[in-house]
């Protein structure tokens, strides 16, 4: 009777430390699975705000516009990553605005388009020129497609392209390019996706990713790759939305089903951060795209609270995320990501 009880008890022994060795394997592999960390960095200095602009030139960021909740803005900040500080600038002389486009080319900040409710007119279809060496802006020509907002804007190599966007009575899908030289727009060839409002677009060597956003509203799982020929004379699309049977789709339609989030590219990678999910609600979560294999991995989510309309930025190869609303909420802080380092609670 005792060896009966003696060996019911090393069975019992032995399936727990079977149990303990399975359940620390398991906690090991989920700390090791954990990628990326975030710190908190210095705040915008002027007032919360979502819906803002972002673009960089050289080692220095420029934010701006927007709306608090009460207002729209007019306010512009330059951020010196190499001080870590924000500094006043002029402010924007046009109509105040949110949801604009913005970008850079050869040293120069381009902006336009927009919404402002305070206007008869509320999509606007003007652009700007900004100038860092003086700090003025400068009327260029209209965008000549139709007043919009929530559109996608990027550049590649001397031109900019913007395209999609709601006008007010639809969702587009047509693309058109500036050349700044010449200041002119030219429509090219459209995005094959769904007629989309505030999805979200990359650059990475050259090309350009488009996806997400919202169409009718629906949810759009479109993922498209855009590359202009070498002279801007044509541009192509390859579908890159992944079959349901990669092993990093799930991956994928998590980190493409949703809109008004921020998209920042960093060397070959591309990092998609919040805005409002599927399920309607607004999201902190993170999602990797590796241009050279075409996978997608979940990340750490982002520390702050979680936030759509917000704008992010990269300088000197570390990325920044901020400004942004969860609801009445609006934000001014800005978080530092770094995609290589294992997470840490502390910030």
């Amino acid at each position: 009777m005792n060896n009966v009880k003696k060996k019911g008890k090393i069975i019992v022994m032995s399936m727990l430390a079977l149990f303990i060795s399975i359940f620390s394997c398991t906690t090991e592999t989920d700390e090791e699975s954990t990628v990326g960390n975030w710190s908190k960095t210095t705040p915008l200095k002027g007032r919360q705000r979502s819906g803002a602009v972002s673009f960089t030139i050289g080692d220095k960021a420029y934010v701006g516009l927007g709306y608090d909740g009460d207002d729209y803005l007019s306010d512009f900040y330059v951020y010196d990553v190499n001080l870590g500080f924000w500094e006043s600038l002029g402010d924007f002389p046009g109509e105040m605005r949110e949801q604009a486009v913005a970008f850079s080319i050869n040293g120069k900040g381009y902006m336009g388009l927009g919404l402002n409710k305070d206007l008869d007119k509320e999509e606007l279809k003007d652009f700007w020129e900004y100038d860092p060496e003086t700090d003025q802006w400068t009327p260029v020509a209209d965008f000549e497609g139709t007043a919009r907002y929530r559109a996608i804007g990027f550049s590649i190599g001397d031109v900019g392209y913007v395209g999609t966007g709601y006008d007010g009575d639809n969702h587009n899908s047509d693309f058109w390019k500036y050349n700044p030289e010449e200041d002119s727009w030219d429509e090219i060839v459209g995005y094959p996706g769904d007629k989309i409002e505030s999805g979200f677009g990359f650059v990475i060597d050259g090309k350009a990713y488009i996806g997400g956003g919202i169409s009718n509203d629906s949810y759009s799982i479109d993922f498209w790759e855009f590359t202009p020929a070498a002279d801007g004379s044509s541009v192509s699309w390859t579908r890159r939305t992944p079959s349901d049977d990669e092993s990093y789709y799930d991956e994928f339609r998590l980190a493409v089903y949703r809109y008004d989030a921020v998209a920042i590219t960093a060397g070959t990678k591309a990092y998609v951060v919040g805005g409002v999910s599927s399920s309607g609600a607004v999201t902190k979560d993170v999602y990797e795209f590796d241009a050279t294999t075409f996978s997608w991995d979940q990340l750490t989510s982002y520390e702050g609270s979680a936030r759509s309309l917000a704008v992010g930025f990269v300088l000197n190869d570390r990325i920044f995320v901020g400004t942004g609303q969860n609801g009445s909420s609006k934000y001014d802080n800005f978080w530092e990501f770094k995609p290589n380092e294992e997470y840490d609670e502390e910030y």
